[in-house]
């Protein structure tokens, strides 16, 4: 059972928030399980996207928010989709 504080809470956060984090957490746990796949770290990771170790660690923890383009950069890099849409029948 939830306690009040929590219900509280959720029930003040709006809608959008809620799904943000959702889509964002997914995102998330589908680029680590590619690294891991692929058997790369972050700092592997770091090199082949030349950037630094320090900015992948915050895509990959919450403190960043992922555009398009970085998206379609990590799928390039990892050779794998990150995002599913579904097309229109």
């Amino acid at each position: 059972m939830r306690s009040k504080v929590a219900k509280k809470i959720q029930s003040e956060t709006p809608e959008e928030l809620r799904i943000f984090v959702r889509q964002y957490t997914d995102i998330i746990i589908r680029i680590n399980e590619l690294i891991k796949a692929k058997g790369y770290t972050q700092k592997d990771l770091a090199e082949k996207l030349n950037k630094r170790p320090s900015e992948i660690n915050k895509w990959l923890k919450g403190n960043h928010n992922l555009t398009l383009k970085t998206i379609a950069k990590l799928e390039a890099q990892l050779g794998e989709p990150i995002i599913y849409v579904k097309k229109a029948s």
